[in-house]
C-alpha cells in the first residue's frame, strides 16, 4: 500500500465530478508533489552552479602572482630575493659581468663550428631588435664562420670600467 499524504481534510465532494477530481488527486497528486520539489531542487543546483561559475570566472581575473628577482651566484647559492614590482637595478659587479660574457660570446672563435653557433646565439639572447640588428651587421662584415677551423681565439677580459 502507498503512503498517504495528507496536508489537511478534504471536504466530502458534492458533485461526482468533484468525487472522480479527488480520487485523481489522491492518485496522481503525490507524483506531481514530488516532481513539483524535484524542480525545484533542479533550479536551486542551476542557481548554486551558475554563480559559483560566476565566482571561478571573477577569481581567475584577478591576478595574484607575484614575481620575484633571485640572484644566484656561480655556485647555485641563492644571495637575493626580492619582488620584481619594485624597480630592479643590477649592481655594477652584475652589469659587469653580463657585459664580459657578452663580448666573450661575440668575439671567442673556437675550431667546431657548433660551438660558435650555440655562442652567437647565447649573445642574441642579450640583444633587444635594434641590437640583434646591430650584431647582424658586425656578423656580415666580421664573419666568424669563415675563420672557423683556420683560427682560434679566446678572449680574457682584464677590467670592465662604467
Amino acid at each position: 500500500k502507498r503512503p498517504q499524504v495528507r496536508y489537511a481534510d478534504t471536504p466530502q465532494p458534492a458533485t461526482p465530478y468533484q468525487a472522480a477530481a479527488q480520487v485523481w488527486d489522491e492518485r496522481i497528486g503525490s507524483g506531481r508533489v514530488q516532481a513539483k520539489n524535484w524542480r525545484l531542487m533542479a533550479f536551486g543546483c542551476l542557481v548554486l552552479a551558475l554563480l559559483m561559475a560566476g565566482g571561478l570566472v571573477w577569481r581567475s581575473a584577478q591576478s595574484i602572482v607575484t614575481p620575484y628577482v633571485v640572484e644566484v651566484d656561480k655556485t647555485g647559492q641563492i644571495r637575493a630575493v626580492g619582488e620584481a614590482a619594485t624597480p630592479y637595478r643590477p649592481a655594477d659587479a652584475q652589469i659587469a659581468y653580463h657585459l664580459a660574457h657578452f663580448i666573450t660570446l661575440v668575439r671567442s672563435l673556437s675550431i667546431d663550428p657548433i660551438v660558435v653557433r650555440q655562442n652567437w646565439l647565447d649573445a642574441y639572447d642579450y640583444t633587444t631588435d635594434r641590437g640583434a640588428a646591430v650584431l647582424n651587421d658586425y656578423a656580415s662584415k666580421n664573419d666568424p664562420f669563415a675563420r672557423v677551423g683556420k683560427e682560434s681565439v679566446t678572449v680574457q677580459i682584464t677590467s670592465v670600467t662604467r
